[in-house]
């Protein structure tokens, strides 16, 4: 068996001349850039150089769990009252913001912001960035816009702000199972399935997929070809987040230490999903979103990409491909993205 510890690397990085500069592929340039989120640096007292350590411990079921469950008790309390609730009826001379479901769940204050895990998508540009409700609404908003050719325009109606205090909060889910139940999918051969028993609003985070989290050599040394590991394997970035027990089975007992009902979520076309995986803002954290309103009784579906085969197609000559996150949204998903902040927990 593989044994992890903590490691930490200094690194001092020192500039002779402008001109000369740290090698992209440098450890020193990887640590510092730190793309995949493998380390967090940080300066031990007294000391000058910036020290990194792995941002989780490889194989470590117990605190995945741990970190699985803050993630949820912050979905539930800052996020679902904004994205389940509804607006309280005003009186008839006051202005009425629109319905909660036709805005979306609401951007609440507490969810964090990470630019770089989720990107918006139109069918020129992933990278071409779209107003949200906060900067409408924000202080000095014009009501109008210059278009390219100088001339003004009507702009996009202003989105009243909607605040925790206007919501009628009396049927907010608690858990994933007021919202969720686990049953024979409609796919043949296909097992079980995951499906709503509650309209669930388009643009909304409904929770995460467990894993834990392994480096690729861990995982290929300990999992792989192991069970039915390799039909649960997602990968985050280069880390492998393992979704089975030690025997390479997935976690089936509602009662259990772990039950993930998105562990059970089927795959369908990029056009017929209705789910998408979303790099959260913390480490290793991978969330489900709606990709539009899903009705009561609707299976639900996620599609992985084209270069990944489902486990009742997949050859058995190879290991089967691990199922990669959404760093940004397939161009098919709507003109609207997922807010740009994900939620995570307060560590």
């Amino acid at each position: 068996m593989v044994h992890w510890r903590w490691i930490s690397v200094s690194v001092k990085i020192v500039v002779y001349q402008e001109c000369l500069k740290t090698p992209a592929n440098s450890a020193s340039a990887s640590l510092t850039t730190n793309t995949d989120r493998l380390f967090i640096p940080f300066k031990p007292e007294g000391s000058r150089s910036t020290h990194f350590k792995l941002a989780y411990e490889p194989g470590n079921f117990q605190g995945a769990v741990e970190e699985y469950r803050k993630w949820e008790r912050k979905l539930v309390d800052h996020d679902w009252p904004f994205c389940f609730g509804v607006l309280k009826k005003k009186p008839e001379n006051e202005d009425q913001a629109p319905p909660v479901s036709q805005s979306t769940c609401i951007k609440d204050d507490t969810m964090d912001t990470d630019p770089s895990t989720t990107t918006t998508a139109s069918p020129s540009s992933h990278h071409d960035p779209v107003p949200t409700a906060a900067a409408a609404t924000a202080p000095g908003s014009s009501r109008t816009a210059t278009s390219q050719d100088g001339q003004d325009k009507p702009a996009e109606p202003v989105v009243p702000e909607v605040k925790l205090e206007d919501l009628d909060l009396s049927n907010v889910p608690k858990t994933w199972r007021d919202i969720l139940r686990v049953g024979d999918s409609t796919i043949p051969n296909a097992g079980k399935g995951l499906f709503a028993t509650r309209k669930l609003p388009h643009n909304t985070p409904i929770g995460f997929y467990f894993g834990v989290p392994m480096t690729e050599d861990e995982y290929d040394s300990l999992k792989d070809r192991v069970g039915r590991a390799s039909e649960y394997s997602i990968m985050y970035r280069r880390t492998v987040l393992d979704a089975t027990d030690s025997q390479g089975q997935p976690f089936t007992d509602p009662d259990g230490e772990m039950y993930c009902p998105f562990h059970f979520m089927n795959e369908s076309t990029e056009k017929q999903s209705n789910i998408l995986f979303i790099e959260g803002a913390v480490v290793n954290q991978v969330i489900c979103w709606t990709k539009r309103d899903i009705e009561p009784g609707e299976e639900l579906f996620v599609w992985y990409g084209s270069d990944v085969e489902r486990h009742w197609n997949a050859p058995t000559t190879s290991s089967s491909p691990r199922k990669k996150v959404n760093r940004s949204l397939p161009s098919s998903t709507s003109n609207t993205p997922p807010p740009s902040s994900s939620p995570s927990p307060t560590l």
